[in-house]
């Protein structure tokens, strides 16, 4: 039998695993959507490459401010449930303030939202799962992020081909539905009793948090773990922040054409994210990792060299999924090094690192776009690719 099939077999209660992984999806969604309506928010606006980036980067400040406030909260509170379900109710906010976007302040509103939904999600989330499914980690988290690839998949081409027939903000207002229904979902149908009872037993004092995140913050490999994840985050987002700019301005694509490019970026990890999870469960998280940053340095490297836009597609979509089919690894990584009373911490520490590093391409992006083209950004990013791959293999072997 397959391992990824043994592995699944073994977890008995798929419930819980699957609502997460829904709600992770529907603020990915709310990302989505936010990727494929930005070139034509721009061109609306009449805002320049600089603008559009900065806008992303407010996304980013967002997000690494919620990480670091999260973190401990979660750790001593407990509150997994309602810390997701005020994440997607965020992320209902955001779409609903973007529709009546007129101008860059109101859109920066929305892009602050965004940046506590898709980022505040993750702490919650991945200890929730982590600790209830201990022995099936990789897996488990490669299913949340499976979640995370569907919304970043699904909701591009759905708002593309909207857009076919509607405007841009009444493609916001329509598709900011689904996630406010998620959230009253979450509240009303995610099982906490039985993890409750579970976390009461893992419950420490205080004392214990605060001892357990001074190891996090002295353990060297943790803190090469987040730069490394920082630096993948800012190849692997600078590929989906450009990618819809690039198509829409320089080959002069439709909406739908942009939105199936950016399905077609989660289309490996979809399927990959679960064989790739349950694999660094076996063979360790450091190979995986090397090699998938090795093929995303060489594909972005060669993605200037073509002008069709359908081989330009395939291209980028192959460095896209090499670059999100490990993202469960790095998650589960991040676990594997860090205590179980302070895992939320370590999760924020993780995002808090990708989104801080990630916030300065969008704004550096924008600047090179500017002032030497689209395609000159995507140098940059095989650059950053190539640093983290530097990075994993400075990482212990085991």
């Amino acid at each position: 039998m397959h391992p990824v099939l043994r592995n699944f077999r073994e977890i008995k209660n798929i419930k819980p695993l699957s609502i997460v992984s829904i709600g992770h999806g529907a603020t990915h969604w709310v990302n989505g959507i936010f990727l494929v309506l930005l070139p034509f928010i721009v061109q609306d606006l009449s805002l320049n490459y600089t603008t559009a980036g900065t806008m992303v980067s407010i996304f980013f400040i967002a997000a690494v401010a919620i990480t670091i406030i999260s973190g401990p909260i979660i750790d001593i509170t407990k509150k997994y449930i309602t810390a997701q379900f005020l994440c997607l109710l965020s992320g209902f906010i955001a779409l609903v303030i973007m529709s009546q976007s007129t101008s860059v302040y109101t859109l920066a509103i929305a892009a602050i939202f965004i940046g506590i939904c898709v980022s505040g999600w993750h702490t919650p989330s991945i200890p929730y799962l982590s600790q209830l499914y201990e022995k099936n980690r990789g897996l488990a988290l490669s299913i949340h992020t499976v979640g995370a690839s569907l919304g970043d998949g699904i909701a591009p081409p759905i708002a593309g081909l909207i857009m076919l027939y509607i405007t841009w903000q009444q493609t916001s207002m329509i598709l900011s539905i689904p996630v406010i229904i998620m959230a009253i979902y979450i509240t009303r149908c995610l099982p906490s009793i039985d993890y409750d009872e579970k976390s009461s037993k893992l419950h420490v004092k205080r004392t214990n948090y605060w001892e357990g995140l001074k190891a996090l913050l002295s353990s060297k490999n943790m803190l090469k773990l987040c730069l490394l994840a920082g630096l993948w985050s800012m190849t692997q987002n600078g590929v989906t922040v450009f990618l819809p700019l690039y198509l829409v301005f320089v080959m002069d694509a439709s909406p739908a054409l942009v939105g199936f490019a950016l399905f077609s970026i989660q289309a490996g990890a979809i399927f990959g994210g679960p064989v790739v999870g349950t694999w660094s469960d076996q063979i360790g998280r450091r190979p995986i990792v090397i090699n998938a940053l090795l093929i995303s340095a060489i594909l972005l490297f060669l993605l200037p060299l073509f002008d069709n836009v359908y081989l330009f597609i395939l291209i980028v979509s192959l460095a896209g999924c090499s670059l999100y089919s490990i993202r469960p690894v790095i998650h589960s990584w991040t676990m594997d090094l860090s205590d179980k009373n302070a895992s939320g911490s370590a999760v924020s520490m993780l995002f808090t690192a990708q989104a801080a590093l990630t916030g300065t391409v969008p704004i550096i992006g924008g600047l090179i776009a500017d002032n030497y083209g689209l395609k000159s950004v995507f140098i940059l990013l095989t650059i950053t690719s190539l640093l983290a791959l530097i990075l994993s293999l400075l990482m212990p072997k085991k």
